[in-house]
């Protein structure tokens, strides 16, 4: 039965936890915030990396969250996550990360016990996450045109406890189909040709439940023949966002007040900063007032008043340099078709 958790050995996988490390369960090695490495723990076997060798006979029987010694440094083992297996996966095509997939999972309405419809599957980042997010009574149908991805990401879904939550199909959308018919709350896209499956994935939402759909495509051309497509099959509330994560960092600026900036460039005097016979080779002067009658024009000014500073903090983008642009996502909903009823008997 679809969620409920295998029992074939004693261990933690994604949706099992136990306090220790035992063989065969994949385990997350930190090394650092972008240095993580997946293992599957087995007697024997060793991981080399940024610290030296760390041997998995080791780490069995260690506690989730220990740290732990390889030969060059520490480490840590750490439970695995969809976030974090999005870091540590193998890559077998362009992957989907963190922010978009969280963005993904919101805009489909996903909850515990809906039925989903994904194409394709490549390396299986979206779909651990897709899967934690329908788990217990829920269920995935993932859908990818290579077979060899499709064997690979099943044994991945059988090592991480997935089998029972996730149904691995080896089927090209846009010609044939989803697995199922008039049975998900909601289809996620991203193919090259988006729009060849919305008509497919019309016909897998539920007609009673009505349900979400939503596209990814790294082109807006892309984008404009789907929404085309999604309008011509009676979807509504066809919408497109960009996400564009940006970090961030505090720093603390020196700023003067009003007032400060008056007193350091009061009349008369010329600030530090400004040398305004600088072209000439000129020194500056200071301007003869009024009052001053005893005062020559050629006396060189004296040192003005050293500006009074206060720091304030204020926030920059951190590094300089950061990625713009992943893809676009265009989310639509199709709503519960009506029953027709059979006809009055009289």
């Amino acid at each position: 039965m679809p969620g409920n958790p295998r029992m074939m050995r004693q261990g933690s996988d994604f949706v099992i936890y136990e306090d220790k490390v035992v063989e065969g369960d994949t385990v997350i090695v930190y090394v650092g915030y972008n240095n993580m490495h997946a293992i599957q723990v087995t007697r024997g076997k060793s991981l080399t990396m940024k610290y030296g060798t760390l041997r998995h006979d080791y780490i069995i029987g260690k506690a989730y969250g220990t740290r732990v010694s390889a030969t060059a440094g520490f480490v840590y083992i750490l439970r695995p996550t969809s976030a974090l297996w999005t870091k540590t996966l193998p890559r077998r095509t362009q992957i989907l990360y963190t922010s978009d997939v969280s963005l993904i999972l919101t805009l489909l309405d996903v909850r515990p016990g809906h039925v989903i419809c994904e194409s394709g599957t490549g390396s299986g980042s979206l779909s651990h996450a897709i899967a934690m997010a329908v788990y217990p009574d829920g269920h995935l149908y993932t859908h990818d045109i290579e077979e060899s991805r499709v064997k690979s990401v099943e044994k991945e879904f059988k090592d991480h406890g997935l089998e029972n939550i996730i149904t691995a199909v080896h089927v090209n959308a846009c010609e044939d189909g989803f697995f199922v018919k008039n049975a998900c709350d909601a289809v996620f896209l991203d193919l090259p040709e988006p729009w060849n499956a919305v008509g497919h994935a019309k016909r897998a939402i539920s007609r009673q439940r009505g349900g979400r759909l939503v596209s990814f495509s790294p082109c807006i051309e892309q984008v404009q023949r789907v929404c085309e497509e999604l309008e011509k099959h009676g979807f509504v509330q066809v919408q497109t966002v960009e996400l564009v994560p940006r970090s961030l960092k505090i720093v603390e600026s020196e700023t003067l007040s009003l007032e400060q900036f008056n007193k350091t460039n009061a009349p008369g005097v010329v600030p530090a900063s400004k040398n305004v016979d600088d072209e000439e080779g000129v020194k500056p002067k200071r301007r003869k007032l009024e009052n001053d009658e005893n005062e020559s024009m050629d006396e060189p000014d004296p040192s003005p008043p050293a500006p009074i500073t206060s720091s304030y903090p204020t926030v920059i983008p951190f590094p300089a340099q950061q990625p713009t642009h992943t893809g676009y996502l265009t989310s639509a909903t199709l709503l519960p078709q009506p029953v027709s009823l059979p006809p009055t008997m009289t």
